[in-house]
């Protein structure tokens, strides 16, 4: 009896589904497959008008290129003179030692300007008096100066031991003197003497460093 009952329950399952696959298809008989209709359409193209480069005048502002052109002129002729200024520029002043005295190739009235300035900056003194017409300065030298030792006088056999780089080595000290500054014509150009107290036994070496400092912040 089992086995038949077994079979029973396994046909009536059987004929369930397919009055359920049967049903299904009932439902879904009138399915309209729409993509199987579909059909390609064709790429967008770009209008030629808008990947080529614009050749007309529309879009030009009146003006900008005939006022570019002026401004470019003006430019390059500004600048003309400048290059020209600075290739015939004149070379700066040359100075020339000459005992002494220095020669300056500048005017009188324009070497004696520089000189007073570069006294007041050089700050190895100061300038007691000044007189224009004349075109000198009176200065106080009050710096360092360089002096040489003097070599004994006798030689002997210690001497040498004592001195093995020589007795007349220079060396820096403080020296103070009362000097002359003059700037006169000397040909085409101009002529700066220093000068110094005779019976001042400072005065050569101060002399000597006031031409030294001149030549330097005149150059």
């Amino acid at each position: 009896m089992k086995p038949n009952l077994f079979l029973t329950r396994s046909a009536v399952a059987l004929v369930i589904a397919a009055i359920s696959l049967s049903g299904c298809s009932w439902f879904h008989r009138d399915k309209v497959e729409y993509y199987k209709k579909a059909q390609e359409t064709r790429p967008l193209e770009v209008p030629p008008d808008l990947d080529t480069p614009v050749t007309a005048k529309e879009l030009v502002v009146p003006g900008t290129a005939t006022a570019a052109a002026p401004a470019r002129a003006a430019a390059a002729a500004s600048s003309t003179p400048v290059a020209t200024a600075a290739a015939t520029a004149a070379p700066p002043s040359s100075i020339t030692a000459e005992g002494d005295a220095l020669h300056v190739a500048d005017s009188v009235d324009n070497a004696y300007q520089r000189v007073g300035l570069a006294l007041e900056r050089a700050q190895i003194g100061t300038i007691s008096a000044r007189d224009a017409a004349a075109h000198s300065y009176a200065f106080d030298f009050n710096g360092s100066v360089e002096t040489a030792e003097a070599a004994p006088a006798e030689h002997h056999w210690y001497s040498r031991v004592l001195h093995p780089f020589g007795g007349d080595k220079a060396k820096a000290q403080a020296a103070k003197s009362a000097l002359r500054i003059n700037v006169s014509e000397d040909g085409t150009g101009a002529r700066v003497s220093v000068s110094g107290n005779a019976e001042d036994k400072a005065a050569p070496a101060a002399v000597q460093r006031v031409l030294q400092v001149l030549r330097e912040r005149l150059s």
